[in-house]
């Protein structure tokens, strides 16, 4: 076993839930066409000339559906084959310090890839809607959306699940950046900011590497929340520190209260 855990940092080989690798892609294309029925709604609540808050609003509401969808379909893919348990998805107790250094690791080097990037390209285009404007209440909105839903929801539906499932056949190395590169495609958002999408890939990838050695979803979902903060800064400063804030401290606190995986035991 010992043996097992160092090549299975994530989860020990005996304990890993052995969902089919087809899983994966199914559940996101299903994802996918449950979400085509809400997302036309979309641009007619921001385009139409409502008010700033009532379009930050409908980019909140948008956003629960499409990630409720996303982590419906991993819940009721990975009930297919067993009982879905919290410690499958990384929701658990990991070593404390090791994990706050491998997320600080992680964090560091995809936020220094990212500056790298800009830096060199002149890249000033950002993934964030930009709808929350000055408006306290707009602010706030977008700063829950974008800091807590997104960084939850996603984290939970492609590493949590979409990359557990790739890892059940596939090595690190080929099931990361699959993982990575379906992620940062579904960020398209049109030619215009399609320049960013690379460094959407990077850290998609360095996202499952972080997973895969810590074996926790709160270390993943704490570094997306942080880039997400500071994308956030420039729209509602303040909302987005808080909110961050309070993200983060939960992924250290959280953890503590909730049991480790089992060691070698598949239930």
């Amino acid at each position: 076993m010992k043996g097992q855990a160092l090549r299975y940092p994530e989860l020990p080989e005996a304990a890993r839930p052995l969902w089919p690798v087809w899983y994966a892609p199914v559940a996101l294309v299903g994802s996918l066409f449950a979400l085509a029925f809400f997302f036309p709604a979309l641009p007619i609540v921001l385009l139409g000339g409502f008010s700033t808050s009532l379009a930050a609003l409908a980019l909140l509401v948008l956003l629960v559906v499409q990630d409720s969808i996303l982590m419906a379909a991993a819940l009721v893919f990975s009930s297919l084959r067993l009982r879905p348990r919290a410690w499958h998805f990384g929701l658990r107790r990991t070593p404390r310090w090791s994990t706050i250094g491998w997320t600080a690791l992680g964090f560091a080097l995809m936020l220094g890839f990212e500056l790298a990037y800009i830096a060199i390209l002149g890249v000033n285009e950002s993934n964030v809607d930009d709808v929350g404007g000055d408006a306290v209440v707009a602010g706030t909105l977008v700063a829950l959306a974008v800091i807590v839903v997104a960084p939850v929801s996603e984290e939970f539906f492609f590493r949590a699940f979409f990359y557990r499932a790739l890892r059940t056949k596939l090595p690190v190395w080929a099931a990361a950046p699959i993982d990575g590169l379906v992620f940062g495609a579904l960020h398209f958002e049109g030619f215009d900011t399609a320049v960013i999408l690379p460094v959407i890939v990077v850290f998609g990838i360095g996202q499952c590497l972080v997973y895969e050695r810590t074996g926790s979803l709160f270390a993943v979902i704490a570094i997306h929340a942080g880039f997400n903060t500071a994308a956030t800064l420039g729209q509602a400063p303040v909302q987005a520190l808080i909110v961050g804030a309070l993200v983060v401290t939960g992924c250290l606190l959280v953890p503590g209260r909730l049991p480790a995986a089992p060691a070698a035991v598949r239930t």
